[in-house]
């Protein structure tokens, strides 16, 4: 009796942290909700490590959307975007002027960034743009 206990105990424990360690983040939910919008398009380069300098090095991959939007779709999202909570992405720069939103995100582990999103949203469509890899830190730093 202990011994199922004990077993239904740790298959609910790793059936909790595999939930938690595999689930999409709230970016990740954006990007697909975009890329299965009417007229988007979606892109993803992997990039050849050798010779990217300067702000690319460490770049990985770049992962791109669009899409047109009709107003109604634009008023959901930006009433979505601007509420939302895209923990563990922390946000750098959040901007609105008049109908354009942009936002800049990253996502740091230790020392490295592993992630940027650049996010922007205005009446006639939104765009996203993921660089992944192992970006130094100094380079969104003003220098």
């Amino acid at each position: 009796m202990k011994f199922r206990i004990f077993t239904l105990f740790l298959t609910v424990m790793l059936a909790s942290f595999l939930h938690t360690a595999l689930a999409d983040t709230p970016i990740d939910a954006l990007f697909t909700r975009i890329k299965n919008l009417p007229d988007a398009e979606y892109s993803e380069e992997k990039l050849n490590k050798s010779g990217l300098k300067g702000a690319f090095e460490g770049v990985k991959s770049i992962e791109v959307t669009e899409a047109s939007l009709d107003e109604t779709t634009y008023q959901t999202l930006r009433k979505e975007i601007v509420k939302e909570d895209y923990t563990p992405h922390e946000l750098l720069l959040d901007t609105q002027d008049g109908d354009e939103l942009v936002k800049i995100f990253m996502l740091k582990s230790k020392k490295k960034v592993s992630e940027v999103v650049i996010l922007e949203l205005d009446k006639e469509g939104i765009n996203l743009v993921r660089f992944k890899g192992n970006l130094k830190s100094e380079i969104l730093k003003n220098k």
